[in-house]
């Protein structure tokens, strides 16, 4: 139960950790949550910094965030923990403490994870993207439809441990994801 306990702490507070809100007060002097979309992701910092450098390490520094809760739990407690330091370190980047529980989406953390686990989950993830994008012209559905991809191709190249992993977090980050994949079939029923 301690080291449970532990795992959930830790790992929740590598992805609280408020990486676009940081480098948006520190760098810019601006809060990214009052501009743009007001999330504190990526492409939020990038819409309102127009510093894709810094939009740059935004993402790298919350891709790390997911990788290293993954290698710390692995290397300090073992792999029996890993599914629970996932949740809780995509569970912090979504709802850090330190906003008022108001973060990211995840998706970057989430990358984190799979790149933790298995390199070549990335790699699938975006070329599932760049041909679901090519058909649909839609970001946010083609990045949700090709997790989703990866979720199944998984469970056929994969350990079902692996898939839960994934399978949870994607979950949970598609969930996130709701409002945008309907403001985006708004906007294309609006459009036609």
């Amino acid at each position: 139960m301690q080291q449970i306990l532990i795992v959930i702490i830790f790992s929740y507070l590598i992805g609280s950790f408020p990486t676009a809100f940081i480098l948006g007060k520190l760098i810019f002097h601006q809060d990214v949550r009052k501009q743009g979309s007001g999330n504190v992701g990526t492409l939020n910092f990038l819409r309102v910094t127009r510093s894709k450098f810094l939009a740059t390490m935004v993402l790298v520094l919350d891709v790390f965030k997911g990788y290293a809760a993954l290698w710390m739990t692995n290397h300090f407690h073992g792999s029996e923990y890993l599914l629970i330091s996932s949740i809780t370190v995509i569970l912090g980047h979504i709802f850090p403490i330190w906003l008022h529980w108001k973060g990211g989406r995840g998706l970057a953390t989430l990358a984190g994870v799979f790149i933790f686990l298995n390199p070549i989950l990335v790699g699938w993830w975006w070329i599932f993207f760049g041909i679901l994008y090519l058909i649909l012209k839609k970001y946010i559905i083609a990045g949700m439809l090709a997790l989703f991809l990866v979720n199944i191709l998984t469970t056929f190249l994969y350990s079902i441990d692996m898939f839960m992993i994934l399978s949870v977090n994607s979950f949970i980050v598609f969930l996130k994801y709701v409002p945008r994949i309907k403001q985006e079939l708004n906007t294309n029923r609006e459009r036609s």
